[in-house]
């Protein structure tokens, strides 16, 4: 199965860590590679550690990266991350694998398209794969089992309330 969470709103990776949790839950063995997030103080982080059925991955130094604008020199962080993907996929050895912000990573040109779909289309068929953030390619969502667009009706950012602990990270 593929699953798509796409789109402006706020709960794209709030929704894959949510389906995380409840595969572990049932024993199920889980991978989440962040693509785009680099700081490790955030309560994903910190819970999922916590949970022998999950395994979290993340390949950038920078505590914070614009999902919106990353530059070159997130490429090769990215390229690593994608590399453990196709390692974990193929490899049979999880249930589910989160590619968080992938879809970013796509967008901004720091991993191919082509080689994403590659990916897709042969992947193992009881793997369950989740791929987040905004503006998911045209090309992926046709390979989709199921897309959720989180559309933002209103989100304090805009407010400027900035992001708070246990809620936005």
């Amino acid at each position: 199965m593929l699953i798509v969470y796409t789109g402006s709103g706020k709960g794209k990776s709030t929704a894959a860590f949510g389906l995380a949790i409840r595969a572990a839950g049932w024993g199920k063995k889980v991978a989440i590679i962040q693509f785009i997030k680099g700081y490790k103080n955030t309560g994903e982080w910190k819970f999922f550690q916590k949970i022998p059925e999950v395994d979290i991955f993340q390949f950038h130094d920078d505590k914070k990266i614009s999902i919106t604008k990353p530059n070159t020199k997130h490429k090769p962080p990215a390229k690593k991350a994608l590399d453990l993907a196709k390692v974990l996929i193929c490899n049979k050895q999880y249930d589910v694998v989160i590619l968080d912000e992938i879809n970013n990573a796509i967008k901004h040109g720091l991993v191919e398209v082509g080689e994403i779909i590659k990916i897709l289309r042969s992947k193992p068929k009881k793997l369950v794969l989740v791929l987040t953030g905004r503006d998911a390619n045209k090309e992926v969502i046709k390979l989709a089992d199921i897309v959720t667009e989180m559309k933002e009706v209103s989100h304090h950012f805009s407010k400027n309330i900035p992001a708070k602990k246990g809620i936005d990270y």
